[in-house]
């Protein structure tokens, strides 16, 4: 069904502007026709009273990178209206792979919850990662961004120094090879080593190449707690000094101290825009954040890669420091009852996912802090973890910003096939928790707003010239949901729970979602920037 007639829709177009009640033509998967009326002229019609037509939802920040293999379907987001993903974030990626240290970057992936496909990372490059993708068939599009930590460990490995000038030209020909076959940026994990290694001048210099190609920057900021701001001024100093757009990954103010800052945040970034620097930021709308076990462990002891690291957490003489610092780092996540396990692998410790560090310390009768050392070694680091530590009140502040898209920071998943092992609900429920609750329920934001932040707004962030609106000439990437029921019913205790509400969702003009539920088609492909011939 690559040409059809959507009838007495409810059009929200992704332009933030006011509603249309019209029909939708589409021909060969490219909209053709928006209007009050249009004849069918013999085309499969799909009546759409009572319902919202809009643009595909675009997620600005995904980590779907290797699950896809697994889930090519990407059920979960299908079934949110989404049909685009944006992947390669958080300086986590799939490429490049140098040879020599593909088992260091295997160790970076498997960290982060990454899981390899069957036969592991069978590719090198942009190309070879973005043609095999292309060739198991997807449910939807990918947009992969080219991962810092990826080219950072495939010059200088896990090493905790700067590179020298050999090397850093290493560093930009790689970005420069992945944008040249079609990456869309460069992203940037700078609280995760190796990115966490990685000096202002480095992120400038690869940056300034990024800007060349028009693609954008990316960042997981080096701070999103106490160091918030000048976490920030980093980030805005990057785009100054090279001349990139610049993305802040799902801006947050973490940990109790800094609740109520979201709007500081917000008010140094419109600064920023207004002495001539592109930035805007993402968000997801939940008070809990998701990411690995690790994250509390601080730079310094990550120096040489996991095995490195493990030796650290057992040695008299890192243990000590480990300690206080790791117990630093959890009170300002909001302390050891606010850290859940989510991701673990072994059979051993399964039943320790669903439980928070307190509990897991009382358990193991230690201290937290020696509970988070021990479960790390136990598990070689391959830990992920939900942190409670943000405020709704910033959710909210930072949601409402005209700057801010919306990104789930989650993965494409399976309920079926993923349901014996916990995870953030944003996986499940971030698109249509924003319409069901944000513009609903709540009124934070209009519906128009709503999914201009999923639609519009991240298409102009990223690049994408054909999606994002409801306009003719632009691909046929579209959502069909009932406004009065489309919500997440995802939770943190059952996770994994698909959304409602959604009744058809078109990839490329076909159908990957139809009387909410999913059709098994797979019409999506890895997006590839256009790049001007000056720079090839």
């Amino acid at each position: 069904m690559s040409s059809f007639l959507i009838r007495s829709a409810l059009v929200i177009d992704g332009s933030n502007r006011e509603p249309l009640r019209g029909d939708i033509a589409v021909e060969n998967g490219t909209i053709t026709e928006v209007s009050p009326s249009i004849k069918g002229r013999g085309k499969a019609i799909i009546e759409a009273d009572g319902l919202v037509a809009a643009p595909g939802f675009i997620d600005i920040h995904s980590h779907t990178d290797l699950t896809i293999f697994k889930h090519p379907l990407a059920e979960s987001k299908a079934l949110q209206g989404v049909t685009t993903e944006v992947i390669g974030n958080c300086g986590i990626g799939a490429f490049p792979v140098n040879d020599e240290r593909r088992a260091v970057l295997i160790d970076y992936l498997k960290i982060h919850d990454f899981r390899l496909p069957s036969n592991g990372l069978s590719w090198n490059n942009f190309t070879q990662y973005a043609d095999r993708l292309d060739r198991i068939g997807l449910g939807l599009n990918l947009a992969p961004l080219v991962a810092h930590g990826a080219v950072r460990i495939a010059v200088l490995g896990a090493e905790d120094r700067i590179p020298s000038h050999k090397e850093l030209e290493r560093m930009k020909s790689l970005l420069r090879d992945a944008l040249d076959e079609g990456a869309w940026g460069l992203s940037t994990g700078l609280i995760y080593p190796p990115g966490s290694f990685a000096k202002t001048e480095e992120l400038v210099a690869l940056a300034k190449t990024a800007a060349h190609y028009g693609a954008l920057y990316a960042s997981h900021i080096r701070g999103e707690g106490a160091t918030l701001m000048e976490a920030l001024d980093e980030a805005i100093r990057i785009g100054k000094k090279s001349g990139v757009r610049v993305q802040v990954s799902h801006l947050k103010a973490m940990g109790k101290d800094n609740w109520g800052r979201g709007k500081e945040a917000l008010l140094r970034l419109e600064k920023a825009r207004r002495s001539g620097v592109d930035i805007a930021a993402d968000h997801y709308p939940y008070e809990a954040t998701s990411t690995s076990l690790t994250a509390l462990v601080p730079s310094w002891a990550h120096a040489g890669g996991v095995s490195e690291l493990l030796k650290k957490l057992v040695s008299p003489e890192t243990t000590e420091r480990l300690q206080a610092e790791i117990l630093r780092a959890m009170n300002q996540r909001g302390g050891p009852s606010r850290i859940v396990i989510a991701e673990i692998g072994s059979v051993k410790n399964i039943g320790l996912s669903g439980k928070n560090i307190g509990q897991i310390a009382e358990l193991w009768h230690c201290a937290p802090e020696i509970a988070v050392m021990r479960l790390l070694q136990e598990e070689k680091a391959a830990v992920g973890a939900v942190y409670f530590s943000l405020s709704d009140e910033d959710v909210a502040a930072i949601l409402s910003s005209d700057q801010v898209s919306v990104g789930s920071d989650g993965m494409g998943m399976d309920a079926k096939e993923d349901s014996g092992k916990s995870t953030h609900p944003r996986s499940y429920g971030t698109f249509p928790r924003i319409l069901g609750v944000y513009a609903r329920e709540k009124g934070t934001l209009s519906m128009a707003k709503a999914i201009h932040k999923m639609t519009g707004l991240p298409a102009g962030r990223l690049g994408l010239k054909d999606r994002g609106l409801i306009k003719p000439g632009f691909t046929a990437d579209l959502v069909l949901f009932d406004p009065l029921a489309i919500q997440d019913r995802s939770t943190f205790d059952h996770p994994h729970q698909y959304a409602t509400g959604v009744v058809y969702t078109w990839v490329n003009g076909c159908p990957t979602v139809q009387d909410g539920r999913i059709t098994g088609d797979t019409p999506g492909r890895v997006l590839r920037k256009k790049v001007a011939s000056s720079h090839s």
